[in-house]
């Protein structure tokens, strides 16, 4: 794992999830034919359809905000970046209290390194307003991760794990693997050894007791003995038939002063001295 690299992360490559333009029995018909093809990922049916509705149609307000807001989604993924926040700002100058615009924007933001601008723009948006039925918020959890990927980006630490916390309030199990490696390298910037330890117990599951090992030696050159000899001590039960195991489990006990446990474990056998 590359701790100090913040480009290699999950939260580095964080981008809101992508608009699913879901069908609704309450979607304007007028607009539905625009959703349709969005839905279906046919990029160029949509703008035809969409471009077609700002030239001809009588549009209300609403109707013409979540198309700009349907178009705009459509240009940035085709690469029109300009484009795209042109219509998305369009789109909130019609309807103000909506998020498929203002994801459109957040997302090219992120995109271009943005970040101070990503995070003001995120304070504008009420989180408590009555949206549009052809609305799509973000959910509270995915708005406290992109808040994460913008401090991991601008490398504020603690408001980086405070965001994550309020994501995932049931701890780092509840995270997904990538995000548990952002975690683990976290606890590093922020010197919080039970942050690693939590992090790395999630990790080294389902690893050979190799690849556990690499894991938990980067907490022992950090001087965090005590978490893993913790850590050690789980693996080498699972596998009490490892040498190395063995050997990392007595040197960290002598270290830590638990002599007992050590000559126990010793006593199962001679010790190779090669690491």
């Amino acid at each position: 794992m590359q701790l100090h690299h913040l480009d290699n992360s999950f939260l580095a490559m964080y981008r809101p999830a992508r608009l699913r333009f879901t069908d609704s029995d309450a979607l304007p018909k007028t607009i539905r034919p625009v959703w349709d093809a969005l839905r279906a990922q046919q990029h160029r049916l949509a703008l035809r359809h969409g471009y077609k509705l700002l030239r001809e149609n009588e549009l209300d307000e609403n109707e013409r905000a979540a198309v700009l807001a349907a178009l705009s989604s459509a240009e940035l993924d085709n690469g029109v970046a300009a484009e795209a926040r042109r219509m998305a700002r369009e789109s909130i100058d019609l309807v103000e209290h909506q998020w498929m615009a203002h994801r459109v924007l957040l997302t090219a933001h992120l995109s271009d390194g943005s970040f101070d601008t990503c995070s003001n723009l995120l304070d504008g948006i009420p989180t408590t307003m009555k949206t549009p039925v052809w609305d799509e918020p973000l959910s509270k959890s995915d708005r406290h991760v992109l808040r994460a990927a913008i401090s991991w980006m601008t490398q504020h630490w603690d408001d980086t794990a405070a965001q994550l916390s309020d994501a995932y309030p049931d701890g780092v199990a509840q995270m997904p693997r990538a995000l548990q490696e952002d975690w683990f390298r976290l606890a590093f910037y922020r010197d919080e050894s039970k942050d690693a330890a939590d992090a790395a117990s999630e990790l080294i599951g389902g690893h050979s007791s190799e690849k556990a090992d690499i894991l938990i030696q980067t907490l022992v050159r950090q001087g965090w003995h005590r978490e893993a000899l913790q850590l050690y001590r789980t693996i080498y039960d699972q596998d009490p038939s490892s040498e190395l195991l063995r050997r990392r489990v007595v040197g960290l006990c002598i270290r830590e002063g638990n002599v007992k446990e050590a000559r126990r474990l010793m006593e199962q056998g001679a010790l190779r001295l090669a690491v």
